[in-house]
C-alpha cells in the first residue's frame, strides 16, 4: 500500500481577517481532497498572512507569473519555507484578474522547474493565484490538476501539462485545448463543476506519477 500526498502552503494577500481566511483555505483543501479522494491527498503545511494587499484586477491573467509583484511574492514565500517543494497558493483581493488570458478569470496556476538534471530527474514547485470569486468552488482542486499533470514528454521533447483524458474541443472555434477535459462533469472541464467533480482513472494514475507528489509505502 502507498499514500500519495502533496504539500500546500497558503499565502493571503487579500486584506481579509485571518479567521475568515483560515476558514477559506480549510474549505478549499477539504473540497480538493474530496475531488481527488482515493488518489491524492493535499496537506496544508503552512498558512501565512501578509500586511500587503495585492489587487487581482491589477494583474493581467496572461504571463501572470512573470509579473514583478507576483514573482516577488513567490520568492518571499519560498524563502520563508526554505525552498521546499510543494504548491504555493496566493489569495488575492478582488473578483477577477485583469483581462489577458480571457474574461472573468478567477484562478491560474503554473510551475517552475528547479534542479533539472534530465528528462526523468528534475524537481518543480507549483504556484496558484486565486481571487475572491474562487471561494466556495472547486477552483483550487482544478488548478491542482494542472500542476499534477506537469511532466516531460519525450516525443515532444518539452514539458507539458496535457490532461491524459482530454482534450477539450472548442467546436465553434475549431481548436482544441489539451490541458482541459471535454466532460462537463470532470474536474478538468474548463469551468470546473460545482458539485461532485469526477476524476478519471487516467488522471489519477498520471497525478500519482508527478514529481511534486510525496509517496509513502506502508
Amino acid at each position: 500500500m502507498a499514500t500519495y500526498t502533496v504539500d500546500v502552503y497558503a499565502i493571503f494577500v487579500n486584506g481579509a481577517d485571518p479567521k475568515s481566511n483560515f476558514s477559506r483555505v480549510k474549505q478549499d483543501i477539504y473540497k480538493a481532497n474530496h475531488a481527488w479522494e482515493g488518489c491524492i491527498k493535499f496537506l496544508l503545511k503552512g498558512v501565512y498572512f501578509s500586511k500587503g494587499i495585492v489587487n487581482a484586477g491589477t494583474i493581467p491573467a496572461d504571463k501572470v507569473f512573470k509579473n514583478s509583484s507576483i514573482h516577488s511574492l513567490i520568492q518571499s514565500a519560498r524563502n520563508a519555507n526554505e525552498h521546499k517543494i510543494g504548491i504555493y497558493v496566493f489569495y488575492l483581493k478582488g473578483d477577477f484578474l485583469a483581462e489577458g488570458r480571457g474574461k472573468n478569470v478567477i484562478g491560474v496556476s503554473g510551475t517552475e522547474i528547479v534542479n533539472f538534471k534530465s528528462s526523468t530527474q528534475y524537481e518543480f514547485f507549483g504556484q496558484i493565484l486565486l481571487t475572491d470569486m474562487a471561494a466556495n468552488r472547486n477552483t483550487l482542486a482544478h488548478e491542482f490538476g494542472h500542476i499534477l499533470f506537469k511532466r516531460f514528454d519525450k516525443i515532444q521533447n518539452r514539458f507539458i501539462n496535457d490532461d491524459p483524458s482530454g482534450p477539450y474541443i472548442y467546436h465553434q472555434m475549431g481548436r482544441i485545448d489539451p490541458a482541459h477535459n471535454n466532460n462537463r462533469k470532470n474536474l478538468m472541464f474548463p469551468i470546473s463543476p460545482s458539485v461532485n467533480p469526477m476524476v478519471t482513472l487516467q488522471q489519477c494514475q498520471l497525478a500519482k506519477m508527478s514529481k511534486i507528489v510525496n509517496i509513502r509505502f506502508f
